[in-house]
C-alpha cells in the first residue's frame, strides 16, 4: 500500500489535468456511442448497413488522424493541438444533435472525428512524457480507469435522464458542452510536458519534414520490400507477381457489375380496400409486444409492428380488433407475422445485355431489379417502382428505399484499386527518391508535381466514385510525397518500424471484437436479451432501501457494464501485471476477451450476457493499458506523440473491419436467419486467430532483448 501511495505521489499536476480531460472527452464520446447505432436506426430510420458505413468511416478517421496530429503536436506544441481538438469536438457533437439527414449526420460526425483524432495522441503523449518505467504501467492504468469512469457515469446516469426527459438529441448536446468546456482549463492550466531540448529538436524540423517523419513508419514495409527485391532476384519475382495479382484484382473489382441489396422488414397485403403491412422488428426492451399505426393515403395504410413475435402470436385475438379489418382472420394474421420475420430482399444489379428496368421475382424473399446500366435508374424510376409495387409483399414499399438502393449501387467499389494505386505510386516514389535528392532545388518540384498529377488523374477522372471517396483517397494519397524526404540509410530503423506496424496489425484483431460493443451487441441486446429478471432484482433492491426510482435495462447499459468492471478492477489488474512482459500479458488479456465473446453464444439470458461482457472487460483491461505503456516506453523522446499516434491504428483496422463486418453478419445471421449464436462464435474465432498470430509473432518476430519490464 505504501508503495502504491508513493507511485501516486510521483505524478506531476499536468498528469492529473489530462486525466480530467480524458474523463470528459471519453464520457462524452461513449455517452453518444452507447445510443448512436440505435438512434440512427430507430429514431432517424437509417438502414443498419448504412449505419455500419458511417461507423466504419468515422471511427477509422478518428483513429487514423493521430498519426498526423501526433507529429504536428510534437512540432507545434501539445497545448495548441488540444485547443483545436476541443473546438472541433464541441462543434461536431452540437451539429450531430441538429442534423436529421444521412449526409448531415455523416458530415457532423466527421467534424467530431477530426476533433477526437487531434485529441487522442496528446493525452497518451503527455502521460508518456511525464512517466518513466517505475510508474508507467500504473499511470496508464489510471488513464484507462478514467476513460471508463466517464464511460460508466455518462451512460448510466446522464444518457437515460436526457433521453427520457428531453429527447435523444440532448445526449449529443451534453457531449458538446462537456468537451467544449475543456477549452478553459486548457488555456489557463495546461503546461507543455516536453523539456526544452526536446522542444528545440522538434522545432528544428520543417512542417513538411515533420509530416514526412510521421509517415516514415507506415511506409517502412514498402521500403524494406523494395530494398530486398533489389538484392535478390527471387524476391523481386515474388514482388512482381504480387503486384500483378493486385493490379488484376483492382481492375476486376472496379469493372465488375455493380449491385446493392436492401432488406425490407415488412410484408404488405391488401385486405378489402385497405393495405396492411406487417413487420417484425425484434425488440425485447419495447414497452409493448406490438404496436399499430395508421397512415393517411390511398388506399388506407395500416402498419402492425411486432416487437416480440412469441408474445404477439399469443395475443392475436386482441390484435385483430385493433386492426379493424373485415375479412382478416387469426390464421391469416398468424401467417403474416411468421412471414414478417423473414425480410424481403431487393437487389439492384447491373446485367449486361438485359432488358432495361426489368423486375424479376426469384422467390418470395428476393426481388431482383436488373438494369443494363445502373446509372439509368433515374430515367426508368417510374417503371421500376410500379413493378415493385406489383409484387404483393412490397405493395407498401417507400420510393426512398429504392432511391437509396440505386444510389449505393451506382458507386463503384474502390478499396482494392486505391490500395493498388497507393502501393504502385509508393514504389515509383522510392525508385525516384535518389534522383530527387541529387536534383537541384528548382527541379525537385517537378518530381512532386508529377507524382501528384499521376495519382490525381486516376482519383479525379475515374468515373463512378463518390465525392467522399475521392476526397479521402486524395488526402491519404498525398502521404506518398513524404517518401521523397525520407532517409533510407538506416535500414535497422525501418526493420523496427515494420515490427511495430506488424504488432499493431495483429493486435487489431481483438479490436474487431471490441467495436461490436457499439453496433451488433447493442442491436442484439435490444432484440434478444430479456432483462426482466435483472430489472425485477434491482427494483426489488431499490424498493427495499426506500428508493422509489424504477430501473429499466436498456442498450446504453452495455457500456456501463464494460466500464463499471474496469473501474472496479483496473488498478488491481495494473498492479498485478506491473512487472510482467508486454506480449504475454496482451495474449492473456485477448484470451479473456475471446472467452467473453464466446459466452454470448451460450444463452440470450441477461445474466449470461452480463457475465460475457464482464469477462471481455477483464481481458480488455489486461491487454490494452499494457500495450499503450509498452509503446510509450520504446518511443524516441522527441517523437513520443508521433509513436503514440500510431498505436491508434488498431482502431483504424478494428473499427473499419468491425463496423462493416458486424453489420453485415448481423443482418445475415440474426435479422434474416435468427441465429445469433453463430454470430458470436464467428467473432470468437477471430479472437482465437488473433491469439495464435501474436503467439507466432512473439516466437519468431519479436526481439525480447528490446523489451524491458515497464
Amino acid at each position: 500500500m505504501a508503495e502504491k501511495k508513493g507511485v501516486l505521489k510521483s505524478f506531476r499536476p499536468v498528469f492529473w489535468l489530462v486525466i480530467l480531460f480524458e474523463f470528459f472527452e471519453r464520457g462524452s464520446y461513449y455517452g453518444v456511442m452507447s445510443i448512436l447505432s440505435v438512434y440512427l436506426t430507430d429514431i432517424l430510420h437509417f438502414a443498419k448497413e448504412d449505419v455500419g458505413l458511417i461507423k466504419s468511416t468515422i471511427q477509422p478517421l478518428l483513429y487514423f488522424l493521430p498519426i498526423i496530429t501526433g507529429a504536428l503536436a510534437d512540432r507545434f506544441g501539445y497545448r495548441k493541438t488540444l485547443l483545436v481538438a476541443f473546438t472541433l469536438l464541441g462543434t461536431g457533437y452540437a451539429l450531430t444533435s441538429q442534423m436529421t439527414t444521412y449526409s448531415g449526420v455523416f458530415l457532423a460526425l466527421c467534424v467530431m472525428g477530426l476533433g477526437a483524432g487531434a485529441f487522442k495522441p496528446i493525452i497518451s503523449g503527455t502521460i508518456a512524457r511525464v512517466t518513466d518505467r517505475s510508474n508507467s504501467t500504473i499511470g496508464f492504468g489510471i488513464y484507462y480507469w478514467s476513460i471508463n469512469l466517464g464511460a460508466f457515469l455518462f451512460p448510466l446516469i446522464l444518457v437515460p435522464f436526457l433521453k427520457g426527459s428531453l429527447g435523444w438529441k440532448w445526449v449529443m448536446v451534453a457531449a458538446a458542452l462537456g468537451t467544449g468546456a475543456m477549452i478553459l482549463p486548457t488555456l489557463f492550466l495546461y503546461r507543455e510536458p516536453a523539456s526544452e531540448p526536446e522542444k528545440e529538436a522538434a522545432e528544428r524540423a520543417s512542417l513538411i519534414q515533420t509530416l514526412a517523419n510521421a509517415f516514415e513508419i507506415i511506409y517502412s514495409p514498402v521500403v524494406l520490400l523494395l530494398h530486398a527485391a533489389r538484392r535478390k532476384g527471387w524476391i523481386a519475382a515474388m514482388v512482381g507477381a504480387g503486384a500483378l495479382v493486385l493490379v488484376v484484382g483492382a481492375v476486376f473489382q472496379y469493372t465488375a457489375p455493380r449491385q446493392a441489396t436492401v432488406a425490407v422488414p415488412g410484408r404488405a397485403v391488401r385486405v378489402g380496400e385497405s393495405l396492411l403491412e406487417v413487420s417484425v422488428t425484434r425488440n425485447m426492451t419495447a414497452p409493448e409486444p406490438w404496436t399499430v399505426q395508421r397512415a393517411v393515403g390511398e388506399p388506407p395504410h395500416t402498419r402492425l409492428t411486432v416487437f416480440r413475435p412469441e408474445e404477439a402470436l399469443g395475443e392475436l385475438d386482441r390484435i385483430l380488433p385493433t386492426l379493424d379489418m373485415a375479412g382478416l382472420d387469426s390464421g391469416e394474421l398468424q401467417r403474416l407475422v411468421a412471414a414478417g420475420s423473414r425480410p424481403v430482399r431487393i437487389r439492384l444489379e447491373e446485367g449486361y445485355g438485359s432488358s432495361p428496368g426489368t423486375v424479376i421475382t426469384r422467390g418470395p424473399e428476393l426481388v431482383v431489379i436488373q438494369l443494363d446500366d445502373v446509372d439509368r435508374y433515374r430515367a426508368l424510376r417510374g417503371r421500376i417502382l410500379a413493378g415493385l409495387h406489383a409484387v404483393p409483399e412490397l405493395a407498401a414499399l417507400p420510393a426512398s428505399v429504392v432511391d437509396d438502393l440505386a444510389s449505393r449501387a451506382a458507386t463503384r467499389p474502390f478499396l482494392v484499386p486505391f490500395i493498388a494505386l497507393l502501393l504502385l505510386m509508393a514504389v515509383v516514389a522510392l525508385t525516384l527518391q535518389p534522383r530527387y535528392r541529387r536534383a537541384p532545388a528548382g527541379n525537385r518540384l517537378w518530381y512532386l508535381a508529377g507524382t501528384v498529377a499521376a495519382g490525381g488523374a486516376v482519383l479525379w477522372l475515374l468515373p463512378g466514385l463518390s465525392l467522399f471517396a475521392r476526397l479521402v483517397s486524395s488526402i491519404i494519397y498525398l502521404t506518398v510525397l513524404s517518401i521523397y524526404l525520407m532517409d533510407f540509410e538506416d535500414l535497422d530503423r525501418y526493420r523496427d518500424h515494420w515490427r511495430f506496424l506488424l504488432l499493431i496489425f495483429l493486435y487489431s484483431g481483438f479490436w474487431v471484437l471490441y467495436f461490436q460493443m457499439f453496433d451488433s451487441v447493442l442491436w442484439y441486446v435490444q432484440a434478444y436479451v430479456d432483462a426482466s429478471s435483472l430489472n425485477h432484482a434491482i427494483n426489488g433492491l431499490l424498493g427495499a432501501v426506500g428508493v422509489g426510482a424504477i430501473f429499466h435495462f436498456d442498450v446504453e447499459h452495455v457500456t456501463v457494464i464494460n466500464a463499471g468492471t474496469i473501474i472496479l478492477l483496473q488498478l488491481l489488474v495494473s498492479s498485478i501485471v506491473r512487472k510482467t512482459r508486454a506480449l504475454p500479458t496482451m495474449i492473456t488479456g485477448i484470451a479473456f476477451g475471446t472467452a467473453g465473446m464466446a459466452m454470448l453464444a451460450i444463452s440470450t439470458g441477461i445474466w449470461v450476457f452480463m457475465a460475457g461482457i464482464i469477462v471481455f472487460s477483464i481481458g480488455e483491461m489486461t491487454a490494452h493499458p499494457k500495450f499503450i505503456s509498452y509503446v510509450g516506453q520504446i518511443a524516441p523522446r522527441d517523437r513520443v506523440a508521433t509513436y503514440m499516434g500510431y498505436i491508434f491504428l488498431y482502431g483504424v483496422i478494428g473499427s473499419s473491419i468491425g463496423g462493416v463486418l458486424g453489420a453485415n453478419l448481423y443482418v445475415h445471421w440474426v435479422d434474416q436467419l435468427n441465429r445469433p449464436r453463430v454470430l458470436w462464435l464467428i467473432f470468437a474465432s477471430i479472437g482465437v486467430l488473433t491469439i495464435l498470430s501474436l503467439v507466432l509473432y512473439n516466437r519468431f518476430v519479436h526481439r525480447p532483448e528490446g523489451e524491458e519490464a515497464a
